[in-house]
C-alpha cells in the first residue's frame, strides 16, 4: 500500500479553501459585480484550486495504483474503491444542497427538474456553458467537476486492463481531444471550452479539461520512477528548492495574471509544483502542522458542502447593511458551518460508511492477486 503523502493532503486542503474563498467573495463584495473589488481581487484567483484537484486526482491514482498487475480485478478494484468514496458522499451532499435549495418547489419548474435529473445521473446537457456542460445558476453548480473525475475514473480503469497504462492513457487522451475532433473539421484547442458540438456530451468527452488528470497522472509515474533511481545529487534537497523557487513563480504568476484557472500553461506550472513537492516529502512533512493535514483530509467532503452550506446562511441573512465587520462575521460563521459539516461527514460517510460499505464488498475483491 502507497503511503499516503502529507504534501498532498496539505495542498488538497488549501485548494478546498481556495474554493471556498472564491465562492464566497460573491457576498463579501455585495453589489460591485465589475470584477475589480477587493475581494475578486484577493480571492478570484481561487478557483485555481479546481486545477489542483484535478491534478492531484491523476497523480494520486498512478500512485496508488503502481503495483497493480494489469486485467479486469484490477480494474474492478479501483473502480469499486473509487466508488465507495465518492458516489456515497456525493449524493448525501446531493440531498443538502436539494434540501437548502428549495426541496420540492424544484419539482415546480422544468429547468430545475432538468438539472436535477442531470445531477443525479452525472450526465450533462448545456451546449453553451463549456467546460460546465450544466447549467451553472442552479442548484449544486459545484458538481461539475464530479463529471469530469467520473469521467477519467472510468478512463484509467479501463487502462488498467492493458500492461502499457499510461501510453494507453496517452494514446487517449490525444484521440478525444485533438485527433478525434480535428477529424470532424474543428481546430485543436487546448482552452477549457473545448469544441463546439452539437450535443454536450460530445463537447464534454473532448474538453481539453481531461488533460489536466492526464498531465496529474504523468507527474505520478515521474515521482515513482524519480524515487527508485540512485541519482547523483539530493533528490529530496534539491527538489525542495525547486519547490520554494516554483512557489513564488506560481504566486507572482496569480498576481500578474499570468496563471488562471482552467488553463493548460498553469496546469503544466502547478504539476512541476506537486511534483517538487512530492519528491521532498521527507524533508517538508516534518513542517506541516496537523491541522493543515486534517484539513486536506476533509477537503473533499468540505468542496462538495461549501457551497450549499455557505449561501444557505448567507442568503438568510439581512444584506442591506453594508457593514465590512458584519459580512466578515458572516462568512467566518459560513465557514465554521462548512469546516464543522464536512468533518462529520468525513468522519461518519468517507470513513465509517465506506469502510462499511467496501466490506461489504469483500466477497468480490478480497484474496484477489492483483
Amino acid at each position: 500500500m502507497s503511503q499516503r503523502l502529507k504534501t498532498i493532503q496539505a495542498l488538497r486542503g488549501i485548494a478546498a479553501i481556495s474554493v471556498l474563498f472564491f465562492h464566497y467573495r460573491f457576498y463579501l463584495r455585495g453589489n460591485d459585480t465589475s470584477g475589480s473589488s477587493l475581494w475578486d481581487i484577493l480571492f478570484g484567483w481561487g478557483i485555481i484550486g479546481v486545477d489542483i484537484f484535478f491534478v492531484i486526482s491523476g497523480f494520486i491514482m498512478v500512485y496508488t495504483t503502481h503495483y497493480y498487475y494489469h486485467g479486469w480485478r484490477s480494474s474492478i478494484r479501483f473502480l469499486l474503491n473509487r466508488a465507495t468514496r465518492v458516489i456515497p458522499l456525493y449524493y448525501f451532499c446531493l440531498l443538502v444542497a436539494f434540501l437548502l435549495g428549495g426541496a420540492m418547489s424544484t419539482f415546480h419548474y422544468p429547468e430545475k427538474i432538468q438539472n436535477l435529473f442531470s445531477a443525479l445521473t452525472f450526465t450533462v446537457y448545456k451546449t453553451n456553458i463549456a467546460p460546465h456542460y450544466i447549467d451553472d445558476d442552479e442548484m449544486y453548480n459545484i458538481r461539475w467537476t464530479l463529471n469530469y473525475e467520473v469521467y477519467f475514473y472510468i478512463i484509467f480503469a479501463l487502462c488498467l486492463l492493458v500492461k502499457r497504462r499510461l501510453i494507453t492513457l496517452l494514446i487517449y487522451g490525444l484521440l478525444a481531444t485533438c485527433i478525434i475532433p480535428v477529424c470532424l473539421g474543428f481546430q485543436p484547442t487546448l482552452s477549457s471550452q473545448g469544441y463546439k458540438f452539437q450535443e454536450a456530451i460530445y463537447g464534454f468527452l473532448s474538453n481539453p479539461i481531461i488533460l489536466e488528470f492526464l498531465i496529474g497522472a504523468i507527474i505520478g509515474y515521474f515521482h515513482i520512477l524519480l524515487k527508485k533511481q540512485n541519482l547523483p545529487f539530493n533528490l529530496e534537497l534539491t527538489s525542495l528548492l525547486m519547490s520554494c523557487a516554483l512557489s513564488l513563480f506560481i504566486a507572482y504568476g496569480v498576481y500578474s495574471e499570468k496563471i488562471i484557472a482552467l488553463s493548460f500553461y498553469s496546469t503544466i506550472i502547478i504539476s512541476f509544483f506537486i511534483l517538487a513537492i512530492t519528491l521532498a516529502e521527507p524533508l517538508i512533512s516534518k513542517r506541516i502542522p496537523d491541522n493543515m493535514v486534517y484539513l486536506g483530509n476533509i477537503s473533499f467532503s468540505l468542496y462538495l458542502l461549501h457551497n450549499s452550506i455557505g449561501m444557505a446562511i448567507m442568503k438568510r441573512i439581512d444584506t442591506s447593511h453594508n457593514n465590512l465587520i458584519i459580512s466578515w462575521l458572516i462568512v467566518l460563521m459560513a465557514i465554521t458551518a462548512s469546516v464543522i459539516a464536512a468533518h462529520f461527514t468525513h468522519t461518519y460517510i468517507e470513513v465509517k460508511f465506506t469502510s462499511w460499505l467496501k466490506q461489504k464488498c469483500a466477497t468480490q475483491i478480497a484474496n484477489t492477486k492483483i
